[in-house]
């Protein structure tokens, strides 16, 4: 039995109106759940969460590329601060001024759009080899020539170029508003090893060297001797500074407690009728100085002394002789009888 081409013709424009209403159908039910969505993330907004808000008006542009959806998406990621894809899903938005949406909000678009763009900057990124993978702030935006600047959000701008291959290079820029900055970048090949080489008569390979024994160990380097020589003379420094300002802070204040006080707030005033006095707060100054350079003269004595014990007591011990020898050749200092000063004389 053959099939007349009438109806098969009548079949085929049947099967067409099928397949159109369908689809048309689809495109329906797509958009009622794309209003809905933008209708709840419109909800979130004036809640507050524009986070929330942003995901709703996402899977709504995912169902149906409308200007309302990308306008709503834009002005979402406005308020997070993703100036890049807002300016992109704002500026879709205004480029259909027909729809009834756009129309309607133009304005507040055209405003928004100009904010988003005040954030933004321009980074050109130039280089080479050709076909290195470029990055910007962790997200890909082409191969290297890249084709032309690449939007990016003002601040603190990370740059990465790679290729197998090739070293790869960072550069970290500060971009303003509105600004355009050139990057110029150049990959430099990675060094490859080559094999170690082999002795041409594997038999007659020299033996590895041993280590020679030198003897019994030498005595004490002449570094650490002057490291230990030169503690014991700092700490000597150090006391004779402690004592010799103990002496003038003990005479200075003798003198300012002569004739001056010190007031309940701290101020140094004349005995005699308890006036603020310059010369006696000069005094006092003067006391406090000569008491902190004491102190630092012991703290510094102390320490240097401590030095010089450990530095001896580590010493190893056959290398006493040396050092002995070495401690008698050295300069040899202590306080004077006096208790005023420091006395120093060099043997040989």
């Amino acid at each position: 039995m053959r099939l007349r081409r009438g109806k098969t013709v009548r079949f085929c424009a049947a099967g067409v109106v099928f397949l159109a209403l369908a689809g048309t159908a689809a495109a329906d039910d797509a958009q009622r759940e794309a209003d809905k969505l933008i209708k709840h993330g419109v909800d979130l907004r004036k809640a507050h969460d524009d986070e929330a808000a942003a995901r709703e008006f996402q899977k709504a542009y995912d169902l149906a590329h409308t200007p309302r959806a990308a306008g709503q998406l834009g002005l979402a990621e406005q308020a997070l601060g993703r100036w890049e894809d807002a300016e992109r899903h704002v500026a879709e938005a205004v480029h259909a001024p027909a729809d009834p949406w756009v129309a309607k909000n133009r304005a507040a678009l055209d405003e928004a759009l100009g904010t988003i763009q005040a954030h933004l900057g321009r980074v050109e990124v130039i280089g080479n080899p050709p076909g290195a993978d470029v990055s910007i702030n962790g997200r890909e935006v082409g191969k290297l020539p890249l084709a032309d600047a690449v939007r990016v959000s003002a601040g603190e701008v990370d740059i990465e170029v790679r290729l197998p291959g090739y070293v790869g290079a960072q550069r970290n820029v500060t971009i303003v508003g509105g600004q355009y900055q050139k990057v110029v970048i150049h990959l430099t090949k990675e060094t490859v090893p080559g094999p170690e080489p082999k002795p041409a008569n594997p038999e007659a390979a020299p033996a590895p060297l041993r280590p020679v024994d030198s003897g019994p160990a030498a005595g004490p380097s002449s570094t650490r001797l002057a490291l230990k020589w030169g503690a014991a003379g700092l700490a000597g420094a150090g006391l004779v500074t402690g004592v010799v300002f103990t002496v003038l802070h003990s005479s200075n204040v003798s003198t300012f407690n002569s004739s001056c006080a010190i007031n309940s707030a701290g101020m140094a005033v004349r005995k005699t009728d308890g006036t603020v006095d310059s010369s006696c707060q000069s005094k006092l100054n003067t006391s406090k100085t000569y008491e902190d350079v004491m102190i630092a003269g012991y703290v510094a004595a102390g320490a240097f002394a401590a030095t010089w014990l450990i530095l001896q007591l580590t010493e190893h011990p056959s290398d006493s002789g040396a050092a002995a020898t070495q401690a008698l050749r050295g300069p040899l200092c202590g306080p004077t009888s006096s208790g005023v000063g420091l006395s120093c004389a060099v043997r040989f």
